[in-house]
């Protein structure tokens, strides 16, 4: 089965994936069981694995991608994310790096970043954060998640937070400005909040959020929300990603990257779009 990408963030990468949709039949008889559940998944993975070259998500099939040269799959550089629409059930999901030999496929693959045949149900939205210290020791956390929803009269973005940095302490989350902790508190590795809700509205001006070491106070890094007010017309936070408002919307921040002074690939903070 043919499989389509949804939508790809990060890097302007190649866009052909494999990702699969169903659909039910319909019948003109009198029903005499619970109809079946038609529709798709949320499917969203994240690349936070340091030092890693883009990967290659596929879906749905165990077979080797053929002709694998970049041009015919998607892939998914550093920092960056794709959503999928697989069709729910129990999918098979592997994820390679696009200089892998697709050929060799499987639980103990070698050059495999992950392999799993995960529950997804139709309708439901889950997420696979990709981690691990780098390439040698890959680590993933798969969340199943609960996407509040905001009337039109709230004015909000919910925001929520995640350690992705293998070997960090537990971190702590503040507004500039505020006190230590004031947002997120205890953050452990692969931790992960629930969304709060933030105002978006045309007296917001940005989010400054520091993430620092929970242990010694000191910065790691910051995400900006800087791109409001005067440079959106004063209607609200936009999305780095793609341009658009962020009200009544969800999204991720994460802090990935390699904990102290002198890591290869120094922590930062990213910023992934949920549904």
């Amino acid at each position: 089965m043919r499989l389509s990408q949804v939508q790809h963030h990060g890097y302007k990468l190649p866009c052909l994936m494999l990702v699969g949709l169903a659909f039910g039949g319909l019948s003109c008889q009198k029903a005499t069981t619970a109809p079946s559940v038609f529709g798709v998944a949320a499917f969203t993975v994240v690349n936070a694995i340091p030092n890693s070259v883009n990967i290659i998500p596929v879906i749905n099939t165990s077979e080797p991608i053929m002709y694998f040269n970049g041009t015919y799959t998607a892939s998914i550089g550093y920092g960056g994310f794709s959503e999928y629409s697989p069709p729910g059930g129990h999918d098979t999901v592997y994820v390679v790096q696009d200089n892998a030999d697709t050929l060799n496929i499987g639980p103990k693959a070698t050059g495999q970043m992950f392999f799993g045949t995960l529950p997804l149900k139709k309708g439901g939205a889950y997420s696979l954060f990709l981690c691990g210290a780098d390439t040698t020791s890959p680590d993933y956390l798969l969340t199943t998640d609960t996407l509040p929803y905001y009337s039109p009269s709230d004015s909000v973005t919910g925001i929520r937070f995640v350690n992705l940095s293998t070997g960090s302490n537990a971190i702590s989350i503040n507004q500039e400005g505020s006190p230590n902790g004031s947002d997120v508190t205890n953050l452990a590795y692969k931790g992960i909040t629930s969304f709060k809700q933030y105002s978006n509205n045309s007296t917001t001006l940005d989010y400054l959020f520091v993430i620092r070491d929970g242990a010694t106070g000191d910065s790691l890094t910051q995400f900006d929300f800087s791109i409001a007010g005067s440079y959106n017309n004063g209607y609200g936070l936009l999305d780095p990603n793609t341009g658009k408002l962020l009200t009544f919307k969800n999204v991720t921040i994460a802090l990935i990257g390699q904990p102290g002074l002198t890591a290869v690939v120094p922590q930062s903070a990213v910023l992934i779009d949920d549904y």
